[in-house]
């Protein structure tokens, strides 16, 4: 029949039918894929936790059997939401943002599922501990295609998050894309790292030549900037894969109480931290620049011993700790057996009492490290837990490492290895900073305690942060009396008083506004150091007391919400907070 037979009242209902019914299809549609999707996300992102729970796990069965389940549940639900009738209703006003949350979970658990622990699972665990004390490089080195594949669907999947806000999705979703966001958000950047080195790795292994690598073990039971002093150094040296201690020394091994610096020191690091960083060894990790560290842990070692290094590492009695959940115990020449559960007490505190003696304090140190490194480098460890180990060191910033060669630096770049601050602040997460140096000279940090909090002030145009730092002297006189003088030696104080100096940084971008002692303001020396301005408060606490430090910055309009905090390692654990401040 001809459109001429048609008013033009007819044909506008025609049309609003047509019109109807493709609404109503593109309804049915999204509806269907929506009930589809939601069923299947919630099924698939517990299972992402649970591969990663099984990797290392002799069964190998049951993880082919779990990864096929995630990549069953995870194709479908991005099969019914990764649709062009999806990215239609996704502009639709109200109910568009929770369409594409959704619908970017689902590229990003099914990216998951086939790009990235697909390719983690198939990884021999036994490719991270060495065997006869050498590791395999070249099977290492075949790894770099998987690795690449890997971050590549890693990048994938953050990309899809980006933006995405799991408390827009419907309550049923809500915990499932925290816990795929959160997933995404710690795998994604280690990925990206571990394939920007993965080239560099057979020679930072040694495979074209000797590789020396400083180990710096700081004794947090004397507090500084990124945990203790150096007291014990170890010479490690990678030659095709096999690892050995090449040489072992102590502080006093160096020459110390110099009348300037071994390197030419920033004028800010001076006025913050004094020119003692560079004339004391025991001093070169006062400051959260690692790299600094790093250059003055050469320079104090070539001038003593002449021989070249690569890179500096950094780790603490606590890492070893969490090092001996995967070797087990270990027993020492003495008959001492370190556990993870006793292992931070006994070589942070018992072992003064033993050994008043500042060579037998020594040799017992010396031995715990050759121990701890006999099992490791034998791979009498448990690979997974031994990674999780690591990672949790890492993660608490007692592992820093700093390479002198420029690509494998560059290939660490963002990762907390090189530091506890980053080098500069995304707008969206600003980091503030806080760093404790002992001044007592004796090795009373292991009685402190300290807590954080960055209170955050957005009622006007550029926010305020103001870092409060509890400090508490844990220490009680009788406890104080029977320590041995090289722990407690009364040289600058009275026995049992600590004295502290720490040094508060703000975020990237922000200026100093003022700073309180116990609630009272005071004037405190200020600077600049890693583009970050600074805040000096020194404090003095007698035993058994607390005193509550507290420095103000002010930060740009366009500062994000996620503010967080970095602080030195400590012995005993740190409590951090970030709150909002009300408006009134």
């Amino acid at each position: 029949m001809s459109l001429a037979n048609y008013t033009p009242t007819k044909i506008a209902w025609i049309a609003l039918a047509a019109l109807s019914a493709v609404l109503v299809a593109l309804v049915a549609g999204v509806g269907i894929g929506a009930f589809i999707a939601q069923k299947e996300l919630r099924a698939a992102v517990p299972l992402v936790s649970k591969v990663q729970g099984q990797f290392g796990s002799d069964d190998h069965a049951a993880l082919a059997d779990s990864v096929e389940k995630l990549q069953g549940h995870a194709s479908t639900a991005r099969a019914a939401a990764d649709t062009w009738l999806w990215q239609v209703a996704e502009q639709a006003p109200f109910i568009g943002p929770t369409l594409h949350a959704v619908r970017s979970s689902t590229i990003a658990v099914d990216e998951l599922a086939e790009g990235v622990l697909p390719v983690l699972s198939d990884v021999d665990p036994a490719l991270l501990r060495p065997q006869g004390g050498v590791f395999d490089i070249a099977a290492i080195a075949n790894l770099t295609g998987p690795v690449s594949t890997a971050a590549e669907a890693g990048e994938k999947a953050a990309s899809a998050l980006e933006g995405v806000d799991p408390t827009t999705a419907p309550g049923m979703l809500r915990a499932p894309l925290t816990q795929l966001t959160g997933a995404v958000g710690a795998l994604q950047p280690a990925l990206s790292r571990i394939n920007a080195l993965m080239p560099q790795l057979p020679s930072m292994m040694g495979q074209d030549g000797p590789r020396d690598y400083l180990l710096l073990v700081q004794n947090n039971a004397e507090a500084r900037g990124t945990g203790g002093i150096p007291a014990s150094v170890v010479m490690l040296r990678l030659e095709g894969g096999k690892l050995s201690i090449a040489a072992q020394a102590t502080s006093r091994d160096f020459t110390n109480k110099r009348a300037t610096p071994i390197i030419p020191l920033d004028p800010e690091v001076v006025k913050l931290y004094d020119d003692k960083v560079g004339r004391f060894s025991q001093d070169i990790t006062s400051t959260p620049d690692f790299a600094l560290s790093a250059e003055l842990a050469k320079a104090f070692w070539t001038e003593s011993f002449g021989t070249p290094v690569d890179g500096v590492i950094s780790i603490d009695p606590v890492t070893l700790s969490y090092i001996l959940e995967a070797t087990g115990p270990i027993t020492l020449e003495t008959g001492d057996k370190l556990t993870s559960s006793d292992a931070v007490r006994i070589l942070l505190s018992d072992v003064y009492a033993r050994y008043p003696n500042n060579a037998d304090q020594d040799a017992f140190f010396a031995s715990a490290a050759v121990n701890v490194f006999d099992a490791v480098s034998s791979g009498d460890f448990k690979p997974v837990p031994f990674v999780e180990a690591v990672v949790k060191a890492v993660d608490e910033n007692r592992v820093l490492f700093h390479s002198f060669d420029a690509a494998v630096q560059s290939g660490l770049t963002g990762s907390r290895l090189l530091g506890p601050l980053p080098a500069t602040d995304d707008p969206e997460d600003p980091t503030l900073g806080v760093f404790v140096n002992d001044l007592t000279e004796g090795k009373l940090s292991y009685y402190t305690w300290m807590s954080a909090e960055v209170q955050v002030n957005r009622c006007a145009a550029a926010p305020t942060y103001t870092t409060v730092v509890t400090f508490v002297n844990a220490l009680d006189q009788a406890t104080s009396d029977g320590l041995v003088k090289y722990v407690d030696g009364a040289r600058h104080y009275a026995k049992g008083t600590i004295g502290t100096d720490l040094q508060f940084y703000g975020p990237s971008g922000s200026t100093f506004v003022g700073a309180a002692l116990d609630g009272v303001d005071v004037a405190i020396t200020t600077g600049e150091h890693l583009g970050r301005p600074v805040g000096r408060m020194w404090v003095v606490n007698p035993p058994q007391t607390v005193h509550t430090l507290a420095v103000q910055f002010q930060g740009s309009p366009g500062d994000g919400d996620n503010a967080s905090i970095v602080h030195t390692p400590m012995v005993n654990p740190v409590n951090t907070t970030v709150v909002d401040v009300p408006c009134s």
